[in-house]
């Protein structure tokens, strides 16, 4: 309200802002004030009188127009508005709205609680309801009613002040500055009240500064003369100065005063047991607080003891100064000895040093809070108890220490016997608004420190924290069974000593602890899921008692990136798309998984997943197969999988646990397919575990031979057992592939099991002790291994039938796989055939280079690929041709057509021709002279022999000379080692049909002609090189 506004004069009659009224009355005052004070009343023309000196109004209207523009900007500052405390009216409404629909529903469920009794009427066999809506006068129906009733006329109640809040709300606006003038008059009327007392004051605080007139008189004279006529001389006579021998006398006198007093006469408190007595005085020594010298006056043991001087036996402190602290306290000290005696003297001083402590401790808790511990303690002084707030900013209760003085009495107000009622400085500790009692909290009497203080209070309070934390997370399977390790370590006195150490895998261990000043929590190593955990810990209210969880997340959190990112390096794709349903989750899965992640590996069927579950009781991994529908990929079953490395719950997630565990999955999901793909061929197997199989829980799988191959017993080879074992070996990291190793035992004997080597092929062994093939079979995870499973064992039951004919046939095996047989059959020279046993075209035999049965290879091919006994033949045929073909060979080298730059005279013979008909069958043909030999292996009387016949033509035979017939016709009479002639042909054993062989080319050789011009030469009989001539002379071929 403006102080310038007179008689409420209003120009817009009273209806207008409270603004325009305020400039109105303003600009009226300033129009009055501006008037003549010599100006008389104007006439009815609104004139004034001219000898007055007076103008018009209108001439003097412009002047005062000018001068009320320029006393608006001396008006006064605006009234305060005052809106503190105010609240909009709809806030008001919506609340009373909610509380009443959350009482209504209250009651509703209140009296839905309450069971009536069965109707009175149907125990008279009638079941007509109530009339008029009485629906019975029973008393919990009464009782319900009631409470309906009351809540009706309670809410009634509260919307008929509302409705009245509304109606006078529409007057906010002038009730508004009715409150703000109110405030303002109420402000000034105070400044008056308050101005007295300043004055009072003021005056007060001025009297020290009065200095009275100096006496200038008195100073001149006593400046002049050295002394002042005015004062009065006594005559006292000055004493003799003390000499020190009876100083020393003097004070000794006084210790034996003092000595006998304090002894006999003076009842001493219990604190003042200890003193000394020396230099005429009594030193009581209080042990952490104080000393105090005192001595006496007089002889009589009644007089009073006096203070002589004090000292602090604590640190921080210092010596009272002299000057008035040090004259106050010994006016004190005296007037409580001569009132109360020495009990009352130990009172004053340990009052005065416990209030000194506790100004002590403030001074440095006020420069902690200036220094490293600003904006983290805040303190306050009540009276003389010194409180101390620490860990302002956290979320949760406060918390605060007391400082202060305890009386040392009972509640009852008793004295305790031992003394202990002497008031001592006690501390109050209050935690997260809660008092903390039976944890006492000492403070050293010594050596004030209130960091070390509040230190030792946090580190308590820290300490507190982390072992609820460490008591819960002990409590969590993983930490309870040891697989993961948890520790605890705490202090009395520091708190960054106080630490948990928790394990999150095998290889991730993260510290917690308290940040002594702020009282926030801090993790390291420091990383974004640990900044993160550390948040949430932070924003909690109470960490004792929800903080593990935040914990347990982050475990989960951390083992399940360190699974990822360990996982991606051995080559397993994360599946985030994946996402299954919840309910599938919880039928298959541990029902306290806090995380899951799920992997594919490349060149396994799409349809296996690999999921590992992450809980508090550990990772357990699992073998998911889906299946994969129109809309969605569902889960069709799930397998859990158990391996070494995990066995605590806790992976060790290693290079080679993830070998094992990729292993591990894939021995479950092959073993999981050829158990289906077996039980649907209807082929019996079992499972066999293998303790030797340490690394993974996968038994063998164990399969009858008959069943699969589908065989009679008699088509079989010798068994020792009719089961074929089948054990998981390993994985390939790059391709995916499985490898199985299936063992096959076969019964062999010693001889051929001799023969056998240790590896039979890259992937095919064989131990001899046991007869036991085991052989290697790769395959995709996920694929049935069967078909190549029955492939192999076949080619071995083929193996173990050629090793059986080897042995029959003595011949030694060098080289014996699934794939060849090297063998020797001839020691002199030395001969070996390879025989490979070709997957589609067949087996095929392969000889080296200048073996003798080279021209007879595509022959023996064939009888080897023949529809049985193909090897046996083919090896016999080996032995008995032997003789034969090295014969052969001998021959057709010896009658070769020469080169032709060699002279045609030098060639013994020429033309001859080895011409195999069949693996048993040759034909030698001769053509100087013209005569063809056929030698064929016939069977006589169970017994192989060499059959050799001429089987020239007749032209030929008609051509040759008679000498030549009739030498022919000599050796098929003849006989020999081994051969013997029969007129028609010449019949020879296997070892016998090389020298008839022989002697035949020999005699065909005797009767070639030579290359002469007259062509009648002949080789000599000796085969030497020399011959004769028709004259009889020798001649000498040249070759």
């Amino acid at each position: 309200m403006n102080n310038h506004a007179v008689n409420g004069e209003n120009s817009d009659g009273g209806s207008g802002s409270r603004g325009s009224t305020d400039d109105a009355n303003a600009l009226r005052s300033d129009v009055k004030g501006k008037m003549s004070p010599n100006s008389n009343q104007a006439g009815p023309n609104g004139l004034v009188d001219a000898r007055n000196g007076m103008t018009s109004q209108g001439d003097d209207m412009e002047g005062v127009r000018s001068n009320a523009v320029g006393s608006f900007h001396e008006l006064p500052p605006e009234i305060e508005h005052i809106t503190m405390g105010y609240q909009p009216l709809s806030k008001l409404i919506t609340r009373l709205t909610q509380d009443c629909f959350n009482n209504l529903t209250e009651v509703l469920e209140a009296m839905s609680d309450v069971s009536l009794p069965p109707n009175s009427s149907s125990a008279h066999g009638t079941d007509q309801p109530g009339v008029n809506g009485h629906g019975g006068a029973s008393e919990l129906n009464v009782q319900k009613k009631m409470r309906l009733m009351n809540f009706a006329q309670t809410r009634r109640e509260q919307f008929i002040k509302v409705l009245v809040l509304s109606q006078w709300s529409r007057q906010a606006a002038d009730v508004s500055k009715v409150i703000d003038l109110k405030v303002w008059l109420d402000r000034q009327r105070g400044l008056y009240d308050e101005a007295g007392g300043w004055l009072g004051e003021m005056k007060r605080n001025l009297e020290p500064a009065k200095m009275p007139n100096p006496d200038l008189k008195t100073a001149l004279e006593v400046l002049s003369t050295g002394r002042a006529s005015w004062l009065p001389d006594l005559g006292y006579i000055p004493p003799k100065p003390l000499t020190p021998e009876r100083m020393l006398k003097t004070l000794r006198n006084i210790n034996t005063l003092l000595s006998i007093r304090l002894n006999l006469h003076e009842t001493l408190p219990t604190h003042f047991k200890n003193f000394t007595i020396s230099s005429g005085r009594a030193t009581f020594s209080v042990p952490f607080e104080f000393e105090v010298d005192l001595s006496i006056g007089d002889e009589d043991p009644t007089s009073q003891l006096y203070f002589i001087d004090f000292r602090f036996l604590f640190s921080p402190s210092s010596e009272i100064p002299a000057g008035r602290l040090r004259n106050d306290l010994e006016a004190k000290a005296n007037d409580v000895l001569r009132r109360e005696g020495l009990p009352g003297c130990y009172n004053l001083l340990h009052q005065l040093v416990l209030t000194h402590k506790i100004n002590v401790l403030r001074r440095q808790a006020l420069e902690m809070s200036r220094g490293r511990w600003t904006e983290s303690i805040r303190l306050e002084m009540v009276r003389r108890t010194l409180v101390i707030e620490y860990w302002l900013n956290r979320p949760a209760g406060k918390s605060w220490i007391e400082i202060g003085i305890k009386s040392g009495r009972r509640r009852e107000g008793k004295v305790l016997k031992d003394g202990s009622s002497t008031p001592t400085i006690g501390i109050r500790w209050v935690r997260n608004g809660k008092e903390v009692s039976g944890h006492p909290i000492e403070i050293d009497a010594g050596l004030l420190s209130m960091e070390s203080l509040l230190k030792r209070v946090v580190a308590s309070h820290a300490s507190q924290i982390l072992t609820s934390i460490y008591g819960k997370l002990s409590a969590v399977p993983l930490y309870a069974r040891g697989a993961l390790s948890i520790s605890l370590s705490t202090s009395e006195t520091e708190p960054v000593e106080c630490a948990l150490n928790v394990q999150l895998t095998a290889s991730e261990t993260i510290t917690i602890s308290v940040e002594p000043m702020t009282g926030r929590f801090a993790l390291y190593p420091a990383s974004p899921l640990s900044l993160r955990a550390e948040h949430e810990i932070n924003s909690i209210r109470d960490p004792a008692d929800e903080a593990h969880t935040r914990i347990a997340n982050l475990r989960c959190l951390v083992a399940q990136e360190e699974i990822d990112s360990r996982a991606k390096c051995v080559g397993w794709k994360p599946l985030k798309s994946f996402s299954p349903k919840f309910e599938d989750i919880k039928r298959l899965l541990p029902r306290d998984t806090l995380r899951i992640s799920m992997f594919r590996r490349e060149g396994w069927w799409r349809v296996f997943i690999l999921a590992v579950c992450i809980g508090m009781s550990g990772e357990t991994w699992w073998i998911i197969e889906t299946v994969e529908t129109a809309m969605e990929l569902k889960i069709k079953s799930a397998i859990p999988l158990s391996t070494q490395g995990n066995v605590t719950g806790v992976s060790n997630l290693s290079y080679v646990f993830f070998s094992r565990l990729e292993y591990a999955a894939a021995s479950m999901i092959s073993h999981f397919v050829h158990t289906r793909d077996l039980s649907r061929r209807g082929v019996q197997h079992k499972m066999r575990a293998d303790p030797s199989h340490a690394t993974v829980r996968i038994p063998d799988l164990l399969i009858s031979v008959s069943s699969l191959m589908n065989s009679t017993p008699g088509q079989r080879p010798d068994r020792t057992e009719d089961l074929v074992r089948v054990t998981y070996q390993g994985v390939s990291s790059r391709s995916g592939e499985m490898s199985l190793v299936t063992e096959a035992s076969l019964h062999l004997g010693k001889e051929r099991a001799e023969m056998i080597k240790d590896r039979v092929d890259d992937g095919v062994e064989f131990d001899p002790e046991r007869q036991v093939f085991s052989f290697k079979v790769k395959m995709t995870v996920g694929e049935s291994v069967i078909p190549e499973l029955i492939t192999r064992l076949r080619r071995i039951e083929r193996l173990v039938d050629f090793l059986g004919i080897m042995k029959r046939s003595n011949f030694k095996c060098d080289t014996v796989s699934l794939d060849r047989v090297v063998f020797a059959y001839s020691a002199e020279p030395d001969l070996k055939a390879d025989i490979y046993f070709g997957a589609e075209a067949g087996m095929t035999i392969r000889l080296e280079q200048g073996n003798p049965h080279l021209r007879i290879k595509d022959f023996l091919t064939h009888i080897l690929n023949g529809p049985s006994h193909g090897l046996s033949l083919m090896t016999n045929l080996l032995l008995q041709t032997l003789p034969v073909v090295r014969t052969l060979d001998t021959i057709e080298a010896a009658g070769l057509v020469p080169p032709s730059s060699e002279p045609a005279t030098t060639g013994p013979r020429k033309g001859t021709l080895i011409l195999p008909r069949s693996a048993d069958c040759y034909n030698i043909r001769y053509a100087n002279p013209r005569c063809v030999l056929q030698i064929k292996l016939r069977r006589r009387r169970d017994k192989s022999e060499w059959f050799v016949d001429d089987v020239s033509n007749a032209h030929d035979r008609k051509s040759r000379s008679p000498d030549f017939t009739a030498a022919l016709a000599t050796l098929f009479t003849d006989s020999g080692p081994g051969w013997r002639g029969l007129r028609t042909g010449i019949t020879a054993e296997p070892d016998g049909v090389s020298d008839i062989l022989t002697r035949l080319d020999q005699c065909i050789g005797r009767f070639a002609e030579t290359g002469t011009a007259s062509g009648t030469a002949q080789r000599p009989a000796g085969g030497d090189g020399s011959a004769k001539g028709a004259d009889g002379h020798e001649i000498v071929v040249l070759d």
